[in-house]
């Protein structure tokens, strides 16, 4: 049984992992994403016949990294500007930083890493439509900020 634990715990953080670490890359300092990681990864294997079994492990595992963090209150997109990715548009991270603190979150973890609302409603403890909200106000403004034109 130890094994069947193991090896499937193992296919979880595969998938999971790389999710998991974008997310929080987004909310805190980079300095401390590896340890939100670890964390979460640890509850994940101390509560692992909860977490494996449910709907949004991810997002559950953000909320347990976000909250264990020393530098929660800090803010979103902490090192905005500071060697940003190299697929990422100059001006954007400080555009991103920007936006109200919802709005940030969500429009990061909808648009950046590809989440549902309902994932991302999980994580952020919202209703989806308010996720659905924060991404089209979050997005219209970015979109000013930017420059970006879009027909009609």
């Amino acid at each position: 049984m130890a094994n069947i634990d193991a090896k499937r715990f193992e296919e979880f953080v595969k998938l999971v992992e790389p999710q998991l670490r974008r997310a929080l890359s987004g909310h805190l300092p980079r300095h401390e994403v590896a340890d939100g990681v670890a964390e979460a990864l640890t509850y994940a294997w101390e509560h692992r016949e909860r977490v494996l079994d449910m709907e949004s492990p991810v997002g559950y595992l953000y909320r347990v990294a976000q909250s264990r963090s020393r530098s929660r209150k800090e803010g979103f997109l902490p090192w905005a500007g500071d060697e940003r990715a190299a697929d990422t548009e100059p001006g954007l991270d400080d555009a991103i930083a920007a936006l109200p603190a919802g709005q940030a979150r969500a429009v990061w973890l909808v648009s950046a890493c590809g989440w549902s609302h309902t994932e991302a409603s999980a994580a952020l403890d919202v209703s989806a439509s308010t996720i659905s909200t924060q991404v089209s106000r979050g997005m219209v403004r970015l979109r000013r900020e930017m420059g970006v034109v879009t027909d009609g």
